[in-house]
C-alpha cells in the first residue's frame, strides 16, 4: 500500500501525530521541558517500547495484493505478518469472494479453494499462504492480515497507534521513566538510598498499573467488536 502523494513527498495520514509531538507532552507530564532528566533519545526508546507492548494487543491492519505466479500455491506474505484474517479470490469481485480457511494438514484441505497461514515463529521464513489450488494466472488474492505498529519511530515519524489510545503509550513512557529512576538509584545509591528507593519502586508500580488499567479498559472495550472468523476442518 502506497502513502505517496504524486509529488514526491509522503502524504501524512488523517489526524496524524509525530513522534515528536508526542514526545512533547510526555515531557510536560514528566515536568522535563528542559530534557534535564530524559534525553529525546532516550524518551523516544520508551515510546518505541511503549508502541511494541501495544501491538502484542492492538495490532493494526494490513492489505497486500498477491500476483497469481503460474503453478504457484505458495505465496510470501510481509515479515511482520502475524495473523491473517482473509482471503479474497479473485481479488477485485463485487461483492468479495473470500477463501475458506482450512488446515492444511485435514483431508478436507484440498476440497475446494482454500488456504492456510503459515505463519513461522521465528526468522526462518516469511510467514506464506498455502492454497488448495494453483490460482489461475493474470489474476490476485488479496489478503488482509494483523501487523505491529511501526515501533522505530524518529521524531519526525507519525505514530500509527490510533489518537485516541496515545494516553496508553503516555501511561506506558511515564511508567518506564520511574523504572529507570529506579535502576540508576540501585546503580548509584545515595545517601538516603534505602527510603528513596522504596519511594521510587512505589512510584514505578503506581505507574506501571495505571499504565495496565488504561490498557485493559480498551481492550474490555473491544471484546464484543472483533469480528468472529469461522474455522473450517
Amino acid at each position: 500500500m502506497s502513502n505517496g502523494t504524486g509529488t514526491g513527498t509522503a502524504a501524512a495520514p488523517p489526524y496524524a501525530v509525530t513522534a515528536g509531538a508526542l514526545l512533547g507532552d510526555i515531557r510536560v507530564a514528566l515536568d522535563d521541558s528542559g530534557a534535564a532528566t530524559w534525553s529525546e533519545v532516550e524518551l523516544l526508546g520508551f515510546l518505541n517500547e511503549a508502541v511494541r507492548e501495544y501491538s502484542q494487543h492492538l495490532p493494526r491492519l494490513g492489505e497486500v495484493t498477491l500476483a497469481a505466479v503460474a503453478g504457484a500455491r505458495r505465496y510470501a506474505l510481509p515479515w511482520d505478518a502475524a495473523a491473517v484474517l482473509s482471503v479474497e479470490y479473485p481479488a477485485g469481485q463485487e461483492p468479495p469472494v473470500y477463501l475458506a480457511r482450512r488446515r492444511r494438514r485435514s483431508p478436507a484441505f484440498s476440497a475446494g479453494r482454500t488456504y492456510d497461514a503459515l505463519l513461522p515463529r521465528d526468522l526462518t521464513g516469511p510467514p506464506a499462504l498455502l492454497l488448495s489450488f494453483a490460482p489461475e494466472v493474470g489474476t490476485a488474492l488479496l489478503a488482509r492480515f494483523l501487523r505491529p505498529h511501526d515501533s522505530e519511530l524518529g521524531a519526525a515519524g507519525y505514530v500509527t497507534v490510533p489518537a485516541e489510545h496515545h494516553h496508553v503509550l503516555l501511561q506506558y513512557v511515564l511508567f518506564a521513566a520511574a523504572r529507570q529512576l529506579q535502576a540508576r538509584e540501585q546503580a548509584a545509591p545515595t545517601n538516603s538510598s534505602n527510603l528513596l528507593m522504596a519511594q521510587l519502586a512505589s512510584n514505578a508500580r503506581r505507574l506501571e498499573l495505571a499504565y495496565l488499567n488504561a490498557l485493559n479498559r480498551i481492550l474490555y472495550h473491544r471484546l464484543g467488536e472483533g469480528e468472529m472468523v469461522g474455522w473450517n476442518e
